[in-house]
């Protein structure tokens, strides 16, 4: 299914394409919870995590490009390279980069 965004494809800074699936919670997307953990998968797969459940059902999965559109902070981990994972402890912490 195709669909806008309100940035210009100059502006994306992922190497992956704007449609790719991100994997995240229902929390983090409502901004009920901050993203503390994420993970750029070996087959470039995203996910952007709020620690917070494990509950299958807590689970979406969105467009990268509408996420980038919704929290365009996470243009900071775009050089994050495949198979590696970001962790913080809050939103006012640096992340921790680990192979």
């Amino acid at each position: 299914m195709s669909h806008d965004h309100t940035f210009s494809e100059n502006d994306w800074p992922f190497d992956c394409a704007i449609n790719t699936c991100v994997v995240t919670t229902k929390f983090v997307y409502d901004k009920s919870e901050p993203i503390v953990q994420v993970t750029h998968y070996e087959d470039g797969e995203w996910q952007f995590m709020c620690n917070t459940t494990d509950d299958p059902d807590d689970g979406m999965v969105v467009c990268m490009g509408c996420f980038f559109q919704k929290f365009p902070e996470i243009a900071d981990l775009a050089s994050l390279p495949l198979g590696w994972d970001a962790y913080r402890e809050n939103v006012t912490q640096p992340w921790d980069i680990e192979n």
